[in-house]
């Protein structure tokens, strides 16, 4: 346990730097673009994530779950060329979306939004796709720490551009997307030379295999749902509110949001930590080691919760102004999700490694639902706290599917 737990200390650490850098880079790309700029680009960078969200198809957890079957990794290079040439067709298809809805609709979904900007911002779409497929590899091949050297360096980098491109060049917006396409290359495509150099050592060959790519598209097809319900049940509810009740509640919720987010940083590190292990040991094998931490993280994040509660009202004042304190309340009600949460985000690993898509993407996707048939119904009356009670049902309910998972994994471990 103490390897998991220092394996999962590395990872929290690089996560906690790219948010910390993810502050900074708001704060200074509101100073030097205004409300407009900033919302352009704000804009534009949501339209390329959520491109990627649904064009990337989950093939990088079906990777780990091809992993977890091949131990001697005979089929690592083939995956590998396969992810790869995946990652270019879904990368021009996506393109090839926008471009048509743009040249289609002007004056729809991207109205108000600069060409230019829109083009650049969309050169990022074939990074954010392959950072899926390149992290889980090397969550697979636990080298989860190349990926986070990568991830600070290109953080960082970002920063950096943001100051020669948007504050000494005055790019502004195109400045700022720059900025951001330099940071997401360096952290998608630095450990592609270890996962390239590791395939050449198994002795196979990178080029794309048939079988490969036709069990990644059927697993892809089977778990894809999960991201579709995951976005129902994290943005949906930000945009419901804005459109019923504007940007000042929708700003303070979002701040809440953001502010869980946070936390959730060492259970999303376990998580990736225990992808490693499952790939390696199989599901049942690492099981074990998944149900002590499981207990660890969830009664770590309930203490947490309790000093997180007692200290918002000076600590969200304080990091976002007095301005921000009616984000207080929702925020403490909010932190009785993080058990719910905890469990969705560490029992994952299981649900992958034991190759139960449909299964997990139908249970996502149902919770998807009720969470966007909720927020449809309780926040154009209650506003803010009709979303936090549509968040809280969401992640009650969860727990169940997530409880019963658990238990089949115990019974599953006995019967070795």
């Amino acid at each position: 346990m103490r390897e998991i737990w220092t394996n999962i200390a590395h990872s929290s650490g690089a996560k906690i730097y790219s948010l910390l850098v993810g502050v900074f880079t708001l704060a200074v790309t509101a100073r030097l673009l205004g409300p407009e700029g900033r919302g352009q680009v704000a804009a534009i960078t949501t339209w390329v994530a959520m491109f990627s969200t649904l064009g990337y198809l989950s093939l990088g957890q079906v990777a780990l779950h091809r992993m977890a079957n091949d131990a001697q990794r005979r089929c690592f290079g083939p995956l590998l060329g396969s992810l790869l040439m995946l990652a270019g067709l879904l990368t021009l298809l996506g393109w090839g979306v926008a471009a048509a809805m743009y040249v289609t609709f002007p004056d729809g979904a991207f109205k108000g939004l600069p060409g230019w900007a829109l083009l650049v911002g969309f050169l990022a779409l074939p990074f954010l796709i392959w950072e899926q497929y390149g992290s889980s590899l090397l969550m697979g091949l636990e080298r989860l720490r190349i990926y986070n050297v990568f991830q600070i360096v290109g953080r960082t980098l970002a920063v950096m551009a943001i100051f020669v491109l948007v504050a000494w060049l005055q790019w502004r917006v195109v400045g700022a997307l720059l900025a951001t396409l330099v940071g997401q290359i360096v952290v998608a495509l630095g450990g592609l030379r270890f996962l390239w150099q590791y395939a050449q050592n198994t002795g196979s060959s990178c080029q794309p295999s048939k079988v490969e790519i036709v069990a990644l598209l059927r697993g892809g097809a089977k778990l894809h749902l999960n991201a579709i319900g995951t976005f129902f049940f994290t943005s949906a509810n930000v945009l419901i509110l804005n459109h019923y009740h504007g940007a000042e509640q929708t700003g303070y919720f979002q701040l809440a949001t953001q502010l869980l987010g946070v936390l959730m940083i060492i259970p999303q590190s376990a998580s990736m930590v225990i992808y490693g292990k499952v790939a390696t040991l199989g599901p049942d094998g690492a099981w074990p080691a998944n149900k002590k931490l499981l207990k660890q993280i969830t009664l770590g994040m309930v203490v947490l919760s309790a000093f997180a509660a007692l200290l918002a009202p000076w600590g969200i004042t304080l990091l976002a102004g007095e301005a921000f304190r009616p984000a207080v309340e929702p925020f403490q009600w909010m932190l009785l999700g993080l058990i719910g949460m905890t469990f969705s985000t560490v029992m994952a690993p299981q649900w992958i490694g034991r190759g139960y898509f449909w299964q997990a993407s139908a249970i996502t996707l149902l919770l998807g639902i009720v969470s966007l048939g909720a927020n449809l119904w309780l926040i154009p009356g209650y506003g803010m706290k009709g979303a936090v009670y549509a968040f809280l049902g969401t992640y009650f309910v969860s727990i169940i599917g997530n409880g019963a998972m658990a238990w089949h994994c115990e019974v599953s471990y006995g019967r070795e």
